[in-house]
């Protein structure tokens, strides 16, 4: 039996992650700063809480770091931890800098001074692309990231490599593009926008203001980037891949499709507030997923109308 650590388990993505590992047979480790006063209740909701070997850990503790993996002997690590609002990234860069950025380097130093076998999979962004409308981005396209959170990213994203090619570490980034589920944080804007509508609908409130809408992202199901993760991890091939569906989607057609699902009109039930728009913000995004499709055989399940449609429903 394999065994995974995932490092920032409680979250939407490590959550996924886990019911995906234990699918496949793994032995499933999951970290967070304080376990017995987690929040696990997406653990809880995917049905895997009960599954997961539970540890406290804080991913600045560079011996407590080495004592959990010392005792686990992972076969696969997977850094899913750290801030990951943009906008919140911008109010508090020096806390995006540094929980993100550090615990990614203790890792990758540890696994240097053991001469580690382990796989280390970096969740990297495509905020690291920063705002390169009209060009279709990959593994090898130029990274200039434009907000706090996207240049934290792009520093792991360098430090994985740049550990893989000098000490030959198993290390590659997984560079992760907007994934989405019920399990999605409030803040959001996806879940902004849905959980306001249910509003609506239930008289609690007659309107959602939003920033910028045309902006233009390439949205995936969190279901679909666990399975992609998890393959990134088992694969013998040490090199990083762009998960994503190759199609964009504006936030207006967002919420179009939201607003049909509930029957409402968004000339009626949307404003704009410019109050709300980032101080810099990505336009549009274009990905070419082809590596993790050609070499990998991934490919996402479910289509960019389906996930809106799950979303208004609930399902995870």
């Amino acid at each position: 039996m394999k065994t995974a650590l995932i490092l920032g388990v409680t979250g939407q993505t490590g959550a996924y992650l886990s019911g995906q590992l234990l699918t496949n047979g793994y032995r499933v480790v999951g970290s967070s700063r304080d376990w017995s006063e987690s929040n696990t209740w997406r653990l809880k909701k995917r049905g895997v809480l009960e599954s997961v070997e539970g540890v406290s850990l804080s991913l600045h503790d560079h011996t407590s770091l080495a004592r959990l993996l010392d005792s686990v002997a992972p076969d696969e690590i997977y850094y899913l931890a750290g801030p990951s609002s943009v906008a919140a990234s911008f109010r508090e860069p020096t806390v995006s800098m540094s929980d993100i950025f550090d615990p990614v380097v203790n890792i990758l130093e540890l696994l240097k001074q053991r001469s580690s076998k382990a796989t280390f999979v970096n969740a990297a962004s495509t905020d690291c692309f920063g705002d390169q409308s009209g060009t279709i981005l990959n593994e090898t396209s130029r990274m200039q990231p434009i907000s706090p959170y996207g240049i934290s990213k792009t520093a792991t994203f360098w430090a994985t490599q740049n550990y893989r090619e000098a000490f030959d570490i198993r290390a590659r980034n997984a560079i992760l593009t907007n994934h989405e589920s019920p399990l999605r944080g409030p803040a959001f804007v996806t879940q902004k926008i849905i959980s306001g509508l249910r509003d609506i609908t239930l008289g609690k409130k007659k309107s959602i203001a939003l920033g910028n809408t045309t902006i233009g992202r390439d949205w995936l199901w969190a279901d679909d980037v666990a399975r992609a993760l998890a393959l990134i991890g088992s694969s013998p091939q040490s090199h990083d891949c762009v998960v994503a569906s190759g199609t964009t989607s504006t936030l207006d057609e967002f919420t179009a499709l939201a607003c049909a699902e509930f029957e409402l009109d968004p000339n009626v039930v949307l404003t704009h507030d410019p109050a709300l728009t980032r101080p810099r913000e990505i336009q549009s995004v274009h990905l070419d997923p082809s590596r993790i499709k050609d070499d990998l055989g991934w490919q996402p399940q479910v289509s960019f109308p389906e996930l809106v449609s799950r979303l208004v429903r609930g399902e995870p």
